[in-house]
């Protein structure tokens, strides 16, 4: 083969793999990020109506185009604007064909060949046309009966609506296959080429594959045809499972290339597909059936509460022991909201299948096997924007009606919301079919039925065959059959759990890019490797048959992976089966249906409407019903306001000015750090392309390179200058908001949709609780990560075999490198971020909103992700030296570039580090984990010298204040607190009061840092807060439970016969959120276990403050606290400091429910006196104050600012004096290790010199506060409060002097029923707090997340990391 073939047969193949690649970004992939942003839109959608349930009325200008046009045609009821899109589609269709025509035919013809007639050749053209005319209509067939697609919910269409559209494109399209074929059978009988019918190339179309397709797609459109269909649906119905073979074949048919085209609607019909297969293997709970005179079953299902579905939605049902293969759709007759915890669904005797199913319900039956699939409806019930709503049924055809009556009946009990007036007018064709009126309402009894008549409906039944004199023969019983339960059934719930929409989401994504990877992967390292070396293309047909298996198996492994997930979070859904007790056989109600046209109840007990008029022998006169039709009635309601404040004065203008003017600042500071951020943001993004690193570098350091700061000079300018700057601006932001505060001291109303993305979305797993917003930057990340992998790859293998060459290397072991190398850069965006967390007095967190406590979990996450990378890293390049016999790199420290020992030193320490951190090590030997993270000065010593200073200034913002944080902490730790006294319950609880500065202001649930060094003088704990800050304006306390060996010597010490008169403690903190969000709810609900109960301390007296100082309202109070043991009672004598309080409890609504979980009746011997000790005072002793003083914020904004600028000026001046001149006027090159030593030396220094200066400053400030020191003297000890706890279940006082609630109640035995409790929780907006084990927040979340309630706002407290 010459060189000129070789190159355009390679031409060639590169042409084919370009067309596949330009067929799946202009086809697939927009259709696909069509449907995962419609999985978002709809889940957002579904969000927004659970905070907002009111309906409201939509816009009528698109009104007249659902008005229907053709009725009676051949393609049925056909609205306006569905002619509209079927004639754009038809004019499509026609553009397309005389485009083609006049492409193929005239201007080109289609590859005229020898011995062929014109008409010959225009026929195989027009034939070719016909087939891509096809495609168009194949490329939208599968899109309607996706049943759980996100692209018709988008457009407001559902698959039972648009199942015609289906129909017509199968139509349309077997049509143009039919002619398609045909006019190549002409073609080939004509020009004596009947061969070609049995030929199957390797490089071209294989007719065959055609051939077979079109077969089986004559044998589904046969049976297809309505005569057909009805009269023989079961031969319709399985000969339509063909459509495997026929996608198969007709994909082997068309190639790769088209196969792209019409990616889209099978990728996602598969997707839908094999969840509904999953969910089909799930047998569902049958609870009862009612069945019914008039031929007609309702079955009634568990279902899971969570599972919410609109108004006439579907459900599929399969019954194994009649037909294995059969499924049926039957309207939801049920309303979610009436019934939470049942399905129901009405089946009326028709066909062959549901003749056998009435006939074994009819049975002595007491289990039957049901499988389900759905539901599937409308993500909206828009019935209800209408001024009235007239209903008309025939016969079976009032199922969908008795949902929407239902939903009417539940929606009118709400003031809030406007319900239309009804009018239903059902027909039925027999007299016993009356009693399906019997199922309007569920067949449990609920509470609406007696607020019934707030409902105006109006029902008009019409009895076309029958009269009021056979209307008693056919009064049988109504039979009710209860079926027992089976341990392998399971409720019915969602496929995908209440967020079915974004897991969907998730499916189709990484499905899709799944796919992508492998198909690129598998192309490039096997097909082309194949096509290069053989010059020949890739078989025709394998390639499809390996794109078909490659989207099969990523839709398998994402499907079946998120259904497992959520099948996990289902799991206790299933344990809750409730066995019911079958109950007496009922006597039908509508046994009063005595005389014609007359008003009878629809109930005995109250009247369902105001009157129902029976009509027998009679059609309803559909078109003069408007004379009957409810009047619709508009009210307007007009509030008027007066403004009864009156003039200020001028201080008051002035303050008010004062706070327009900082809410300006803080807006600006907003804005600009906005800009700033997403500017960094796209800097990271660039970072990994040969743009950043061949363009964007280049140019930066032509404009930043000096003879001051060298090269590090860009990297300070791109990574370390914008964090820091935000820093500062963030201490401003802060310090403006905080003076904001303290004049503004009302609560805000949290956002309600902020308010619902920080809501909890994963609860169990290895994350632990995960909000949305956690989530949704969590995804940010892993996409940071996977486009650096992929980006880093890309440019190092551009050109590794000429690299491999060069070093005389294997392609392997250059690749082996590369992918170290990009490993260790992917750990180092990672150990950007590492520090932030942990920086517990960070101006950055409180920006966002987070604390140091709060996000300690993200530090562990991306400690895990560094160290896995870092590993690989060394793991990579140890493998790659042994191979390469450079087994000696291991012992070298370069003095310029990279220094390996370094970073195996720095390795070393971060695996000893990472063995410590593992749950079950960190728990049992917390010593041990506390004592090796201090190796962290190790790992970053040599990490700084194993990277180089310039590169580490990547990660330098994050240590630089972390280092910052680290000092000041020093500086306060170095301070004795005064400690005044401890309260030692017999709990072995001990509560700590120290003394405090009155300027020292905190809020509720902020924690401290305490060191004892008579125990341990490393050792450092964090303990919450249980004063408040506005009512004990002089002491601060935390309380202490013995769980570890520290405080359990800490006890020891306290309760000893003769305990010590003086102990001294040392304090970093305090640390806590900003503001809190408690008060902005309607209702406040705290759950506890245990200790967890000390953070609710200090929110209890802060709303107990407000409540008697502020104007504003506070929240009631709900706190539910589980104890061990009896003794454990004694902490709620801790809700009320120590010091005597004027404030009026009474003004606090808080109710307690206290639960003893270990015991079933109260130990007296356990009642031992509450022990206060007093501790002497010391001159050396300070109160605790902040370490930086009132305005903490604005000096730790100086401390960044100053010490940065004096660590450019160091740094500048060192580089200038002294490493320029080695560098330029020798032919040495100045020692990187020195370089970086010297840099960690400046900053050291400059953090140290001006967080020294500014402590010291500070420190005046409060030496006043240590001469009012006051010596309190010691008191006799009190008995414990909890010495009136005697009886179980009764109420008592929990203070002698003043009731601090109305009632506490106490249950012993028991443990509390969270779902219940939270479940009947009143108000719009319920705060929900949990704090305590594991379990129980683990517990509280799913609740609250389950989906059952929307007015519930979780938030968690812990410190069991």
């Amino acid at each position: 083969m010459s060189w000129k073939t070789k190159q355009s047969t390679y031409d060639a193949l590169f042409d084919r793999q370009k067309l596949n690649r330009a067929n799946l970004l202009l086809f697939s992939f927009p259709m696909m990020f069509i449907a995962a942003l419609g999985c978002v839109y709809l889940h957002v959608q579904q969000e927004s109506k659970k905070i907002n349930s009111k309906s409201v009325v939509k816009s009528h200008r698109l009104a007249f185009s659902k008005r229907p046009l053709l009725v009676m045609a051949p393609l049925g009821i056909v609205t306006a604007m569905e002619l509209a899109f079927a004639a754009m589609f038809i004019a499509l269709l026609i553009w397309s064909l005389f485009n083609y025509i006049h492409y193929y035919t005239f201007d080109h013809p289609f590859v005229h060949k020898a011995g062929e007639k014109l008409w010959q050749t225009r026929l195989r053209s027009v034939s070719f046309i016909l087939g891509y005319l096809g495609n168009i209509c194949w490329a939208f067939l599968f899109f309607p009966v996706s049943r759980g697609s996100s692209i018709l919910p988008l457009a407001g269409l559902t698959s039972e609506s648009s199942i015609k559209y289906h129909i017509w494109l199968g139509h349309l399209s077997m049509i143009l296959f039919a002619a398609h074929t045909i006019g190549f059978i002409i073609y080939w009988g004509t020009t004596h080429q009947m061969a070609e019918m049995l030929e199957w190339r390797k490089d071209w179309v294989p007719n065959v594959a055609g051939e077979i397709a079109f077969v089986f797609a004559m044998g589904m459109w046969v049976t297809s045809f309505p005569r057909v269909r009805r009269k023989m649906f079961e031969v319709f119905f399985y000969t339509h499972h063909l459509y495997g073979f026929y996608i198969f074949f007709y994909v082997l048919h068309v190639g790769a290339a088209y196969f792209c085209m019409i990616l889209p609607g099978i990728f996602l019909f598969f997707i839908d597909r094999f969840l509904r297969f999953l969910q089909s293997r799930r047998r569902a709970r049958l609870v009862s059936a009612r069945i019914l005179p008039c031929d007609t079953v309702e079955l009634n299902f568990s279902k899971s509460p969570g599972l919410i579905y609109n108004p006439t939605s579907i459900l599929f049902l399969n019954v194994p022991s009649i037909s294995k293969l059969q499924w049926h759709p039957f309207t939801i007759t049920s309303n979610c909201n009436m019934e939470p915890d049942k399905l129901s669904i009405v089946i009326k005797r028709e066909g062959s299948w549901s003749q056998k199913l009435y006939q074994e319900l009819s049975s002595s039956v007491d289990y039957l096997n049901v499988s389900v699939e759905g539901p599937y409806g409308p993500t909206s019930s828009h019935f209800l924007r209408h001024e009235s709503l007239v209903m008309v049924s025939g016969g079976s055809g009032i199922t969908p009606f008795i949902s929407i009556i239902r939903e009417i009946i539940f929606r009118s009990q709400s003031a809030e919301l406007d319900v239309p007036p009804v009018l239903l007018i059902c027909a039925f064709k027999n007299l016993a079919d009356l009693t399906m009126l019997n199922l309007l309402l569920p067949i449990s009894h609920t509470h609406t039925h007696t607020q019934i008549s707030k409902m105006q409906l109006q029902i008009e039944a019409y009895v076309t065959k029958g009269n009021e004199q056979t209307f008693t023969d056919s009064q049988k019983q109504l039979q009710t059959t209860w079926f027992k339960s089976d341990p392998f059934d399971s409720p019915i719930s969602a496929a995908l759990g209440p967020n079915n929409w974004l897991w969907l989401g998730a499916i189709i994504s990484s499905s899709f890019v799944m796919f992508l990877l492998i198909l690129g992967i598998f192309t490039r390292y096997y097909i082309f490797p194949i096509e290069q070396d053989t010059y020949e293309p890739y078989h025709f047909t394998l390639s499809v048959l390996w794109d078909i298996f490659l989207v099969c198996t990523c839709i398998f492994i994402a499907s079946s992976a998120i259904f497992l997930w959520c099948k996990k979070q289902n799991a206790k859904e299933y344990e809750r089966i409730l066995n019911l007790e079958v109950p007496t056989t009922p006597t039908s109600p509508w046994s009063q249906f005595y005389v014609a046209d007359r008003e009878l109840e629809s109930l005995p007990h109250q009247s369902l409407v105001q009157a129902t008029k029976v009509h027998f022998g009679a059609k309803p006169d559909l078109k003069g019903t408007e004379e009957t039709l409810p009047r619709y009635r508009e009210s307007t309601l007009v509030a008027l306001g007066t403004d009864s404040e009156g003039e200020m004065d001028s201080s008051e203008m002035k303050a008010t000015a004062s706070n327009e003017g900082m809410k300006a600042v803080q807006s600006a500071i907003r804005l600009f750090v906005m800009m700033v951020c997403i500017g960094y943001t796209m800097v990271w993004i660039m970072m990994p392309t040969n743009t950043f690193y061949l363009k964007w570098l280049p140019a930066i350091h032509s404009k930043t390179d000096s003879t001051y700061f060298g090269t590090q000079g860009a990297n300070m300018l791109i990574f370390t200058f914008p964090i820091l700057l935000i820093a500062t601006l963030a201490c401003l932001y802060l310090h403006l908001r905080k003076k904001n505060v303290d004049n503004n001291n009302q609560s805000t109303v949290d956002n309600s949709c902020l308010a619902s993305w920080r809501s909890p979305v994963l609860v169990k797993g290895p994350l632990g609780i995960v909000s949305w917003v956690e989530l949704c930057f969590l995804t940010m990340f892993i996409a940071l990560l996977i486009w650096s992998i992929f980006s880093y790859l890309h440019g190092m293998f551009a050109y590794i075999n000429q690299e491999a060459a060069q070093k005389r290397e294997q392609v392997w072991e250059a690749k082996l490198e590369s992918s170290a190398l990009m490993l260790g850069l992917v750990g180092n965006i990672c150990l950007a971020f590492l520090f932030f967390p942990i920086t517990r007095g960070s101006s950055v967190l409180q920006l966002i909103g987070l604390t140091s406590e709060a996000s300690i979990k993200y530090h562990i996450w991306l400690g895990h992700i560094v160290m896995t990378l870092f590993t690989a890293h060394g793991l990579g390049y140890i493998l790659f030296w042994a191979k390469t016999h450079h087994i000696s790199q291991m012992l070298k420290w370069n003095k310029i570039g990279i220094s390996n020992v370094a970073g195996e030193v720095a390795l070393l320490s971060g695996l000893v580090m990472w063995a410590t951190t593992f749950t079950p090590l960190r728990r049992k030997i917390f010593e041990i984990f506390f004592y090796t993270h201090h190796l962290y000065v190790i790992f970053v010593v040599f990490f700084l010298l194993h990277v180089e200073f310039s590169y580490s200034c990547i990660m330098l913002p994050g240590l630089y204040l972390f280092l910052i944080d680290r000092y000041l902490r020093f500086l306060q730790s170095q301070r004795r607190v005064r400690f005044i006294s401890a309260r030692v319950l017999p709990c072995q609880v001990v509560e700590l009061n120290f003394s405090r500065s009155p300027e020292l202001s905190y809020t509720p649930t902020s924690t401290m840092f305490i060191n004892v060094p008579s125990i341990s003088k490393l050792q450092w704990h964090p303990f919450t807060i249980t004063s408040s800050s506005n009512m004990d304006l002089d002491h601060l306390s935390v309380v202490i439970k013995c769980n570890g060996s520290w405080s359990q010597k800490l006890y020891q010490k306290l309760s000893s016969p003769s305990p010590m008169d003086r102990i001294e403690v040392s304090i970093e903190g305090p640390y806590g959120p900003l503001s809190t969000q408690f008060l902005s709810h309607d209702m406040l609900v705290m759950v506890s276990g245990g200790s967890g109960i000390t953070p609710f301390i200090s929110v209890t007296r802060e709303l107990l403050f407000r409540s008697n100082t502020t104007g504003g309202k506070t929240p009631r109070v709900l706190l539910i606290c589980a104890f061990k043991k009896s003794s454990d009672l004694t902490m709620l004598d801790l809700l009320l400091p120590l010091s005597d309080t004027n404030l009026d409890s009474s003004r606090l609504q808080l109710q307690i429910e206290a639960y003893v979980t270990g015991e079933k009746a109260h130990t007296t011997h356990n009642q031992k006196l509450l022990q206060t000790i007093w501790f002497k005072p010391n001159s050396l002793d300070a109160p605790i104050s902040a370490v930086l003083g009132t305005n903490n914020w604005l000096w730790l904004g100086a401390i960044i600012s100053t010490s940065f600028i004096i660590f450019l000026l160091l740094i500048g001046i060192l580089t200038r004096c002294y490493i320029y001149p080695i560098d330029r006027n020798s032919d040495k090159i100045f020692s990187y290790t020195l370089r970086s030593a010297l840099n960690m030396l400046f900053i050291c220094v400059s953090i140290i010199v001006t967080a020294t200066a500014a402590f010291l400053c500070n420190k005046k400030q409060n030496d006043k506060e240590r001469k009012q020191i006051q010596n309190v003297d010691m008191p006799t000890p009190m008995t414990s409060l909890s010495s009136w706890f005697h009886n179980v279940d009764k109420e008592l006082d929990i203070l002698s002097s003043q009731s601090f609630v109305q009632t506490t109640k106490i249950h012993l035995g028991e443990r509390p029923n969270l779902k219940k409790m939270l479940m009947g929780c009143e108000g719009s907006s319920i705060g929900v707090l949990a704090s305590g084990p594991k379990r129980l927040r683990h517990d509280v979340a799913a609740i609250c997340s389950s989906g059952l309630a929307n007015n519930l706002h979780f938030d968690s407290i812990s410190f069991s990391w």
